[in-house]
């Protein structure tokens, strides 16, 4: 993380969940993985990471799979692709246009970028921050959104697969009928062992 950076509380300190802390934590996390894997789980085969995530955090798991598309100038850009197996990001916020026609979560996607910026800096940081402009990635993707999901509507998750078609890219989209927001992350709910079951496809 950054210091000095991000609209200070009263207190002083930056604002959490906001422009640039999320995306500092996301990559440093990331990339601190293969490592601590190798110290603290030997064993594991750190070839067939695949991130996952819901709501905010499908459109972090998208982020992170997307670095290497970033522009070069940005502080969060790989040289080369992450080395990860897939991504299932599950009701993502993933086209930030639509997610703000919808006003998905309150005005979330503006929340992120710091609104009430200037426009410039928004539009630059609707480049770095915006999976459906971070494409293609070539790495496997797989989304699965509930079709009664009024948190982030199914109308999202389909404007980030077609923009992904637009740019030569098959991502797999999973529509589950009488589903809404949070079975996905409910481990009694039969949404979540289909979630299960396509991280388990991706690794393998």
């Amino acid at each position: 993380r950054r210091g000095g950076e991000g609209e200070p509380t009263p207190g002083g300190d930056p604002v959490a969940g906001r422009w640039p802390e999320t995306l500092d934590d996301v990559a440093a996390a990331l990339d601190a993985v293969p490592a601590l894997a190798a110290r603290e789980l030997p064993e594991a085969d750190v070839r067939r990471i695949v991130v996952t995530g819901h709501s905010a955090g499908g459109h972090l798991a998208l982020w992170a799979a997307a670095r290497h598309v970033l522009p070069e100038g940005s502080p969060w850009h790989l040289p080369a692709p992450p080395p990860l197996r897939g991504v299932v990001a599950l009701a993502p916020i993933a086209d930030f246009a639509s997610a703000v026609e919808l006003g998905v979560c309150g005005g979330a996607v503006t929340q992120l970028l710091g609104g009430g910026g200037e426009s410039g800096d928004l539009d630059d940081r609707t480049a770095q921050a915006d999976p459906a402009a971070l494409l293609p990635t070539g790495i496997a993707t797989a989304i699965v959104h509930g079709e009664d999901d009024i948190v982030v509507p199914r109308a999202v998750s389909e404007a980030y697969v077609d923009a992904a078609a637009k740019s030569g890219e098959m991502v797999g989209l999973t529509l589950l009928g009488d589903v809404g927001h949070f079975p996905l992350i409910d481990p009694a709910a039969d949404a979540c062992a289909i979630v299960a079951e396509e991280i388990t496809q991706l690794a393998w």
